[in-house]
């Protein structure tokens, strides 16, 4: 048991305001000690209260950040990481409780201090706990206030440029991971600093370095999403670095939500011409090295596509590369890997894409496709209501260290800098199961006599109760 967990709260609060004189002591060892023994207090976890609010730590606070900063100026304290980390947890605690002039002033202070740690980093715990400080401020000051950001982006970007011109390769990670936070905040249109710097982010020597290419992936989808008028001149350059990584067992992943993001932002029109090709690479590697997980990736991605541009457009698409593919793709990945897919937010584009595949793509109910129909309805249904298939072929479990998706060299994730996830349904489906009711309703509209006798002669129990289970739900007594 902690011994700091077994003290009744008043003392421990009580104790802070103390504390914080402590950290100003000359002495290594005791504003060390105080800084962690502060740290520890705020992260302790009671059963109904925290053991440390804002309001009581907003007497000491200033006193506290000053002891801090005048700590760092002690020799042999230059980066210490006990102080580092009191300054990030206590703005984390903070949050919107701090005044914009003191923002300001920490802003410019944590700048000074990178600009020192850029000329020789030798201690990752502080380098870390710098960024995840400015992400801190960054996300607590701009959400909901995104006017606020260029404040941060004045005093960030000159000292972010110097990292990149620098080619300061333990920041340039972090670096790209608080760009791309500031960038998701903003409203549009982006400011110009943005995509000043875009040209340089396609540079192939980036995406060579392993550590670059997670946040790096994340920074791109950001201009995709926030500026996609600016970035469809670039399309050919992304789509390049696309198939780079999809080459790759361990960056597959990446190039899909490169993919996905550009599915989802850009106008058909300016991916149109280059369709046919990207279905082509991913059915070759497909071919040359199939794996669980790219396998996922693939039907979310076709999903997506179905959900965003039209369910008929993938299947003429894919007809496009050799006639009938779309019928192996039903057979051979969609009812053959379904059940795979794992995470809510997959899940329901999933349930989307393949809905609008069952209800909106009328290739499905020609002679060619429609013994597929009442397979893939059955196999939509179980992903429903059965768990996840966590199985996984023998052979990958002897894939290398570095072939493994959360293996990344010199890549250490922000926590305060992590995307929230997206749902591109957002609004428009709220019930997946639902929906897929709805717009059975609606095809037996548009194809009448067509979809009663698939169902009662192909899908089997459990999923016809089920079925009839949505169907209530939604107020749909029968179909056509």
């Amino acid at each position: 048991m902690t011994f700091r967990s077994t003290l009744p709260r008043e003392v421990t609060v009580s104790t802070v305001p103390l504390l914080a004189q402590l950290i100003g002591d000359k002495n290594i060892v005791v504003h060390s000690y105080a800084a962690s023994a502060i740290e520890k207090i705020m992260i302790i976890k009671l059963p109904n209260f925290p053991a440390l609010t804002a309001v009581e730590v907003a007497p000491c606070f200033e006193v506290m950040l000053k002891n801090i900063f005048s700590s760092f100026s002690v020799e042999g304290s230059n980066e210490n990481e006990y102080l580092m980390k009191l300054l990030m947890r206590s703005v984390s605690l903070m949050k919107k409780e701090l005044p914009p002039p003191l923002v300001e002033s920490l802003i410019g202070a944590l700048t000074g201090k990178l600009s020192e740690i850029c000329k020789n980093p030798s201690k990752p715990h502080f380098n870390h706990y710098v960024f995840e400080t400015f992400s801190c401020l960054i996300r607590g000051t701009c959400i909901g206030s995104p006017e606020k950001i260029a404040g941060f982006e004045a005093v960030l970007f000159p000292a972010f440029q110097d990292i990149l011109q620098k080619d300061v390769t333990e920041f340039i990670p972090y670096v790209f991971q608080v760009l791309s936070l500031m960038l998701e905040l903003q409203n549009s249109p982006i400011p110009n600093q943005y995509m000043a710097l875009f040209p340089f982010l396609l540079s192939p020597q980036l995406w060579e370095r392993p550590g670059s290419i997670p946040p790096l992936t994340r920074l791109i989808q950001a201009y995709i999403e926030k500026n996609p008028n600016g970035v469809k001149d670039s399309i050919t350059s992304i789509l390049g670095i696309f198939q780079k990584l999809i080459a790759s067992r361990s960056n597959d992943h990446f190039g899909f939500y490169l993919l996905n993001t550009m599915i989802e932002h850009l106008d058909k029109a300016v991916l149109q011409s280059f369709l046919k090709s990207v279905f082509s690479l991913l059915f070759q590697r497909m071919q040359s090295s199939k794996t669980t997980k790219f396998m996922k990736n693939f039907i979310v991605f076709m999903s997506l596509f179905a959900g965003k541009i039209g369910a008929q457009a993938l299947i003429e698409t894919i007809d496009s590369i050799q006639a009938g593919l779309f019928g192996m793709v039903v057979e051979k990945i969609f009812i053959a890997e379904l059940q795979k897919i794992s995470g809510e937010t997959e899940r329901k584009i999933t349930a989307v894409g393949v809905t609008k595949i069952l209800t909106e793509g009328p290739a499905m109910l020609n002679e060619n496709y429609v013994h597929l129909w009442a397979g893939l309805l059955n196999a939509l249904v179980h992903m429903f209501e059965e768990g996840v298939d966590t199985s996984t072929p023998q052979d990958e479990h002897f894939i290398e260290i570095e072939d493994t998706p959360g293996y990344t060299t010199a890549f250490n994730q922000l926590v305060f800098a992590t995307k929230r996830p997206l749902d591109p349904f957002a609004g428009a489906v709220a019930n997946p199961r639902l929906h897929l009711a709805e717009s059975l309703k609606k095809a037996s509209v548009r194809f009448p006599g067509k979809l009663q006798p698939l169902i009662q002669q192909g899908v089997k129990e459990p999923a016809v109760s089920k079925l009839q289970e949505y169907l209530k739900s939604a107020n749909i007594t029968s179909l056509s």
